[in-house]
């Protein structure tokens, strides 16, 4: 009867570790298009010079842009970062 408990554990712990695993490279798409995005307006936002040779590009919109990102880019990341830890931690219960 404990091993049946134990089985049951261990498949969903496999569940588990396999939804984290689908989850967090669906994060990392997302991230890496945030975090491209960010970089892009913080680079504008550092070095306006480059905003006055590009005349369609507004340095209210871009702070606008690259605010409004952040709150998005932490939730992403942390939600990316437990998944990690599921997946990090997984292969811990296996050798038990």
């Amino acid at each position: 009867m404990c091993f049946t408990i134990y089985s049951v554990d261990i498949s969903n712990m496999i569940k588990l570790y396999l939804f984290s695993k689908k989850v967090h490279r669906f994060l990392v798409v997302i991230i890496a298009v945030i975090g491209l995005t960010m970089s892009l307006t913080g680079i504008l936002l550092k070095y306006p010079f480059i905003s006055e040779k590009l005349v369609y590009i507004d340095l209210i919109t871009i702070r606008y842009i690259h605010n409004n990102l952040s709150p998005f880019f932490t939730i992403v990341f942390l939600l990316m970062m437990l998944t990690g830890i599921v997946m990090y931690i997984f292969p811990f219960t296996r050798n038990r």
